[in-house]
């Protein structure tokens, strides 16, 4: 490669084969040196400019609802944008961990969204491995080639036992940053894969608009987009059911922990304690 043709990470400075992520005219890497320039730039700024880069993208394939997605952050409310930032590394410090019983591929938020169930220590790893598991077997019950975040929601509903709220203490794990972006993630992703994911995806879209009503207080998007999960492979009455319970534990989760609103580890850690 001659060095007109040379492209340059702007995070690591390391040459690069082909344009993982472009934004702003500037390239990187890996999905680890586009989170590294979001912390530097700024949460706020760097989802605007992201938002304008995934328009311009052209003939590039974009999982359905990914701009979607990273508009809830843009326009998150101030209270639960800080909460959620504030968390994010102790809610990811568990996927390493995790990923060394995983018997098959996974999506980036869902090794997250399992590892955030872990954030506050009073969800056990022996839990979060059954519920890893019951993730797995869906996945190839569903004959997709590894765990959406939306299966993973959906084998914490399939385990969910515990609807009572009790207030429990525990030690949080510690900080082990795993290497990835959120906000690439969904960009990044195996199109095989990541198609299958679309798929249900559409549905939770669809679902949505029936959880959203039941939700009064101060919510993270995601989070009541991941609440329609709760009504799939299941009766429509058993699913509110779920739905109405996750609600409730989360936002005690949420007062536990200091948050004005609910964020994704609180929404997660809640379901966690339901399928103890």
């Amino acid at each position: 490669m001659n060095q007109e043709e040379q492209i340059i990470c702007a995070q690591c400075g390391k040459d690069l084969i082909m344009h993982v992520l472009p934004i702003n005219d500037i390239d990187f890497c890996s999905s680890w040196c586009l989170e590294l320039y979001k912390r530097e730039k700024g949460d706020r700024k760097f989802f605007l400019e992201f938002r304008k880069a995934m328009a311009e993208m052209g003939d590039r394939w974009v999982p359905k609802g990914a701009d979607e997605y990273v508009r809830m952050c843009g326009a998150c409310h101030k209270d639960t944008f800080e909460a959620c930032h504030a968390i994010m590394d102790l809610s990811g410090s568990m996927i390493n961990t995790l990923s060394e019983t995983e018997a098959m591929h996974w999506c980036c938020h869902g090794h997250f969204n399992l590892s955030a169930a872990l954030s506050d220590g009073t969800v056990s790893l022996e839990t979060a491995r059954k519920v890893q598991k019951q993730a797995e077997k869906l996945a190839k019950e569903y004959g997709h080639k590894g765990v959406t975040v939306l299966t993973l929601t959906i084998a914490l509903a399939d385990l969910a036992s515990n609807l009572d709220y009790d207030r429990r203490i525990g030690t949080p794990p510690e900080i082990d940053i795993p290497e990835m972006s959120h906000a690439a993630a969904c960009l990044l992703c195996n199109p095989d894969f990541g198609k299958q994911c679309e798929v249900q995806v559409e549905e939770e879209f669809r679902l949505v608009e029936k959880v959203r009503p039941r939700v009064k207080n101060l919510w993270c998007q995601h989070c009541i987009q991941a609440l329609a999960h709760l009504l799939m492979n299941r009766s429509e009455e058993e699913g509110f059911k779920l739905v109405d319970a996750a609600i409730f534990l989360a936002e005690k989760v949420a007062e536990e922990r200091g948050h004005k609103g609910v964020v994704t580890a609180d929404l997660f850690v809640a379901l966690g304690r339901m399928a103890a």
